[in-house]
């Protein structure tokens, strides 16, 4: 009886965490990288460089994480839901947009 509970613990918690933690493969022209968005966190990660996060925007519909790259060079918008897709802009213009897995 406590291994069924523990295990019946032990997949509440996994599930919980996941539903923390996005997650998506992007690819621009030169290669492939991984993005990571942790909610409790409030992290996000392009492989293993930090972006500073500025808004994120949330619905049941939708997610989408706003911030700025490295050395405040362009803005990023990160689209987990309903599409996956990151946008970069700088001067307000799209500059790229990398699709995402």
């Amino acid at each position: 009886m406590r291994v069924i509970i523990l295990l019946l613990f032990t997949g509440i918690g996994t599930s919980a965490l996941a539903s923390e933690i996005e997650t998506m493969v992007c690819e621009n022209p030169r290669r492939e990288y991984q993005v990571r968005f942790a909610r409790s966190e409030n992290s996000f990660l392009a492989d293993k460089t930090a972006y500073r996060i500025l808004a994120v925007e949330e619905t049941s519909e939708k997610l989408i994480v706003v911030g700025v790259t490295v050395g405040d060079g362009p803005t990023f918008r990160a689209h987990f839901k309903p599409y996956k897709k990151m946008e970069f802009f700088s001067d307000s213009q799209l500059q790229q947009t990398d699709g995402c897995r």
